[in-house]
């Protein structure tokens, strides 16, 4: 009785110590179980990795390169520039536009096509009208890429087609798409779900569809694959793309509560290309625990500054000092600390950076935000050079003309008391003559020899 006694309190213990790794485990979100080769769940804000796989292993990026070539584009070309396509840009294959050398197309109707429709030769043309030749754009990429802090990419082609030396990872892709999202042409665009781009001189109004399912849901249908997808509430853009079937990539950008996930995956099949990139984005939202540091828009005091018309300009921060906490940590280990730049000079243009607000955890910097100017300060007058306002070199000069003034007043009143005295002892003194003189003449006419 006793052995069964102890039996069954054993597996009591043993099941309720496999419930409470049970509950541990789902609490702590389950770790994805992708098909994908190579995958990051990073976070843009801070830059923290929240999970990875494999993640700085180099493969071909395929069409995600396409949300570089389009960052490089928006930042180098107007939207509104009219395109003559080259016959050059026309022959890239496959994914086409058909686009037709002598083609007038506008920039943003390229930058649609490219990312939407992942045209191979609208890739082609934006890469050519940024900078003369496919050659000349691949240094340019190459040199954006670095300066992002890609540590493991090398491109060759605007589009991403297979190349030996055409590479990048899981990471550096997530660092270009956030890059990317940050500027606003290439967000809109690749967040748009359809379009349509007007008629040229080559063809009639032609509509567009962003192989993105997660922004609006949908269907794709091939002769092997029928896949349904649903949207994903704050899915903002990203970019598909495809070597072959058994060979895919996909990013997604997803603003979770105000901080930006970026989540990719390398070496997929089409199948699995979309459940990837769900896993991972469920799984980067439960990595998240936000804590706001300060609000964009939020006042950080005055910054001094010299030459302008004041000495002073107001200060807010660019951007959202969110703050993405460590499992464990405390909300009063962050600290916010303000520095402004060395030598601030007018004029200064509302929107101006003026300085950083740096956010530490324990001591530790966690992330900056540019902190930028509320308002316009002209240069002001000759004393500004010294830090001096226009209204203190007023005040200044109103209480010099005051002093000076009542100095002046001072000495003209004691001028003319002088004026006065002297006035008083000079009557006073011809009275004392006149009787003087009148004694005289009184004593000659009594003849008093005294």
């Amino acid at each position: 009785m006793k052995k069964n006694i102890t039996k069954i309190t054993t597996l009591l213990l043993i099941f309720l110590i496999a419930a409470s790794s049970h509950v541990t485990a789902s609490a702590s979100g389950k770790e994805p179980q992708i098909a994908g080769t190579s995958a990051i769940i990073y976070i843009g804000d801070t830059g923290e990795t929240l999970w990875q796989k494999d993640s700085t292993q180099r493969m071909q990026p395929a069409s995600m390169t396409k949300l570089l070539t389009c960052l490089i584009a928006a930042e180098n070309l107007d939207l509104d520039k009219v395109i003559e396509i080259s016959y050059e840009a026309t022959l890239p294959e496959p994914t086409k536009m058909y686009l037709q050398p002598g083609e007038k197309i506008t920039v943003k109707d390229l930058m649609y096509a490219t990312l939407l429709e992942s045209a191979n030769d609208g890739a082609e043309a934006l890469a050519i009208a940024t900078a003369g030749s496919v050659d000349a754009f691949a240094v340019m990429m190459n040199e954006k890429a670095e300066a992002l802090g890609c540590t493991g990419s090398n491109f060759v082609n605007p589009s991403g087609l297979p190349d030996e030396n055409h590479y990048s990872t899981a990471k550096d892709m997530a660092i270009i798409a956030y890059a990317a999202m940050q500027n606003k042409t290439v967000r809109d665009v690749a967040g748009t779900a359809e379009y349509t781009i007007s008629a040229t001189n080559a063809y009639e109004a032609r509509s567009l569809f962003n192989y993105n399912l997660f922004l609006k849901g949908g269907e794709i249908r091939t002769g092997e694959y029928d896949i349904s997808v649903e949207a994903y509430e704050g899915v903002v853009g990203g970019k598909t793309g495809v070597i072959d079937m058994d060979n895919c990539t996909m990013v997604t950008v997803l603003d979770y509560d105000g901080i930006e996930i970026c989540s990719v995956v390398m070496g997929t099949d089409f199948e699995n290309r979309y459940s990837d990139i769900k896993m991972l984005m469920d799984y980067g939202k439960t990595g998240i625990s936000k804590y706001t540091a300060f609000e964009k828009g939020q006042e950080f005091g005055k910054a001094g500054l010299t030459g302008g018309a004041k000495n002073k300009v107001k200060v807010v921060a660019a951007d959202n000092g969110y703050v993405n906490l460590p499992e464990g940590a405390s909300a009063s280990l962050v600290t916010v600390k303000c520095k402004y730049s060395d030598q601030i000079t007018a004029p200064v243009q509302k929107g101006q950076k003026v300085g950083v607000a740096e956010i530490y955890i324990a001591d530790e910097l966690y992330k900056s935000v540019d902190l930028i100017a509320d308002e316009n300060v002209e240069k002001g007058w000759f004393l500004s050079d010294f830090g001096i306002s226009n209204m203190q070199t007023v005040i200044i000069f109103s209480v010099i003309f005051v002093i000076a003034g009542s100095a002046i007043a001072i000495l003209a009143a004691r001028a003319s008391n002088r004026r006065k005295r002297a006035k008083i002892r000079k009557a006073r003194l011809e009275e004392e003559a006149r009787r003087q003189l009148e004694r005289e003449e009184d004593l000659k006419r009594r003849n008093w020899p005294y």
